[in-house]
């Protein structure tokens, strides 16, 4: 697949369907130089390009209170007759940090700012406000998820008229790290599965610049206690830090292809015909400012968990009934951060079974299998989950 140009440099992103167009914001990265939130458009999901950006810089309130340079990890929702984006304004390594309003008419601005949302200092409290995700639950309220590496994840109930809180203070804590690990967690989003009746919080752990890694745990109820495919909560500090949260996907390199290195910060984007994508971003190279847009489709596997495509989105292709014997290119991701390349794995008949959700149980994982176009060509794929709660992607040679 050849790459976009116009998807380097985007970092935590989102996207949003509006007419028969997508539209992505991401991090103010200078590439290209912006700094109120830079705006691509799309009609395809896969070649995007810079259409401006969502505001002039950093609103004045949260300028002053930050000190930010540009707007980091928007978030942006269609609610009533406007569009809202939630914007952070922080410095890394401090937790002084704002998250604020801007509203539209259209999904490419003019932006409006409305204003404070949350705001956080160490005089304050523990935590920081970043990384915001608002997110309707089942019987139609609204809530934000925001937080990063101080002090773990907070969901707070939002005003469905306002944009705002509903109550005074951070709200409740969600998911938090050991000290071990710099309590590295951030890039937090929940997505509610009406077939399973559960909240998926997605999240990203470990160093965005080497070892990023997303996980997921569910819960019943929007805002906690979320817990693993063990049973593990997301605060739980009893188990070694990097075995809570099933891992979806860590840093990889199929055969003769580019390393996709530390991918994270995921939001979940659900398209007009109701295909799921997970949305993020990853590096190239280690402790650089080579990122790019990763869109890959998702799919749940008939346990209740989710897995995603073994390689980033190029378009639909026409499905049909598959088995799993063949030779296969497979990746098993486990708790390390370290990169995993493709191994061969030759798989017959007599190493599988298939259960009666066209999945298949193989060498104790479960999987599903699905044809994508790879490269321009239609190709074999799976994807799955461990016994041990990691998950497992593959092309079939």
């Amino acid at each position: 697949m050849q790459e976009n140009q116009l998807t380097f440099g985007v970092h935590d992103p989102t996207i949003i369907e509006h007419d028969g167009r997508y539209f992505l914001y991401s991090t103010d990265t200078r590439q290209p130089e912006t700094s109120g939130v830079p705006i691509r458009m799309s009609r395809d999901l896969v070649d995007w390009a810079f259409i401006g950006q969502a505001l002039p810089g950093v609103p004045k309130e949260a300028k002053e209170w930050s000190n930010a340079l540009g707007l980091w990890a928007p978030e942006v929702i269609h609610y009533g007759d406007e569009y809202r984006m939630y914007y952070s304004a922080s410095t890394f390594g401090s937790t002084k940090s704002y998250i604020g309003l801007a509203t539209a008419k259209t999904p490419i601005g003019p932006f409006k700012d409305q204003g404070l949302v949350v705001k956080t200092s160490s005089e304050l409290c523990h935590h920081n406000a970043i990384d915001a995700n608002v997110v309707t639950d089942k019987d139609g309220n609204q809530w934000l998820l925001y937080g990063s590496f101080f002090g773990g994840l907070y969901i707070l109930p939002l005003d469905k008229k306002t944009g705002k809180p509903c109550e005074s203070g951070f709200g409740r804590r969600i998911a938090l790290r050991p000290q071990s690990v710099g309590t590295a967690i951030e890039g937090g989003f929940i997505y509610y599965n009406p077939d399973t009746d559960y909240y998926y919080l997605f999240c990203s752990y470990d160093s965005l610049n080497d070892t990023y890694n997303i996980r997921v745990a569910r819960s019943r109820h929007i805002d906690g206690p979320y817990s693993d495919c063990h049973g593990y909560a997301m605060d739980d500090f009893t188990h070694h830090p990097d075995e809570i949260g099933m891992k979806v996907l860590g840093s990889y390199q199929f055969s003769g292809e580019k390393v996709v290195l530390a991918p994270g910060h995921n939001s979940i984007f659900k398209r007009s015909d109701n295909q799921l994508f997970m949305v993020h971003h990853a590096r190239r190279k280690a402790l650089s400012d080579e990122f790019f847009l990763n869109v890959r489709k998702l799919n749940w596997l008939s346990n209740g968990w989710p897995v995603v495509s073994p390689g980033l989105y190029e378009k639909d292709c026409k499905q049909e009934s598959l088995d799993l014997a063949g030779d296969w290119e497979v990746i098993s991701f486990d708790k390390t951060t370290d990169l995993k390349k493709s191994h061969a794995e030759t798989i017959k008949a007599s190493d599988y079974q298939k259960n009666d959700k066209n999945e298949f149980y193989w060498q104790g994982n479960l999987v599903k299998t699905w044809l994508e176009i790879v490269d321009g060509k239609i190709r074999q794929v799976f994807s799955g989950m461990s016994p041990e709660g990691y998950g497992i992607i593959a092309k079939k040679f």
